[in-house]
C-alpha cells in the first residue's frame, strides 16, 4: 500500500493559507474597532465641550444661578434599557472664579405626588433610575471662570413601568449650609418601543 504523501501536504499548505487569511481579518477588524472607538470619544468629548459654552452663554442671559436647559416644559422623557443625561449649569452668585469643589449640587425625589415613580418604584426603585448619586452634594464635572456644569445621569433599567417624577435640583457653595438656588425637572419614563 502506498500512501498518497502529496494530498497530505496540500492539505498542511490550505490549513496554513486559511489560518494566516483568519488572522489578518482578526487583526483588521481589531484596527477597525480601535479606530471607531477612538472616533466616537473625540465626539463625546467635542458634545461635552460644546455644552459648557453653551452653559457659558446662557448665564449671559442672566437667567439665575442654575440653569437646567430641557426645552419649556422641563421635563425628559427616557424609555427602560435607555441612559440620558440632563445637563445643569451653575454660577457662583457673586461672580467669583470657581473650581469644581466650590459649588456644589444635589438632587432630590419630590415625595409629594401620589402617582409618581417614587410611589409606583418605592423609593430604592426610583432612586435607581439615577447614576448620579441622590440625596449627597455632588462637584461639578466641568468649569470655566464663574461658571460650572454637571451632567445628572438617568439609566431607566427594562421592565421599568410608565411614571413620572419631579427631581429637584439644588445648589450651594461648599461651605455653605443652605442652598443659594434651586430649580427641577421632570423624569418621564416612558414605554418600552420597538426602537
Amino acid at each position: 500500500m502506498r500512501k498518497n504523501k502529496e494530498g497530505a501536504l496540500e492539505l498542511s499548505i490550505g490549513t496554513i493559507v486559511v489560518i494566516v487569511i483568519g488572522m489578518s481579518m482578526l487583526i483588521l477588524g481589531l484596527v477597525l474597532v480601535q479606530k471607531i472607538f477612538k472616533g466616537s470619544t473625540q465626539s463625546i468629548d467635542s458634545i461635552n465641550e460644546q455644552v459648557l459654552n453653551e452653559i457659558v452663554n446662557l448665564f449671559g442671559d442672566d437667567s439665575g444661578n442654575l440653569l437646567i436647559k430641557l426645552g419649556s416644559t422641563n421635563s425628559v422623557t427616557v424609555k427602560p434599557g435607555d441612559e440620558f443625561g440632563v445637563a445643569m449649569g451653575a454660577q457662583h452668585p457673586d461672580g467669583e472664579s470657581i473650581t469644581r469643589e466650590t459649588i456644589q449640587f444635589r438632587i432630590q425625589l419630590d415625595e409629594s405626588n401620589s402617582d409618581n415613580c417614587f410611589r409606583r418604584l418605592g423609593k430604592s426603585g426610583a432612586e435607581d433610575l439615577f447614576i448620579t448619586p441622590i440625596n449627597i452634594w455632588n462637584n461639578l464635572d466641568r468649569f470655566t471662570g464663574s461658571t460650572g456644569a454637571a451632567l445628572i445621569q438617568i439609566r431607566v433599567p427594562d421592565n421599568t413601568p410608565v411614571c413620572s417624577q419631579k427631581v429637584n435640583v439644588d445648589v450651594k457653595l461648599k461651605d455653605a449650609a443652605q442652598p443659594f438656588e434651586g430649580n427641577f425637572f421632570v423624569l418621564n419614563v416612558g414605554k418600552k418601543g420597538i426602537l
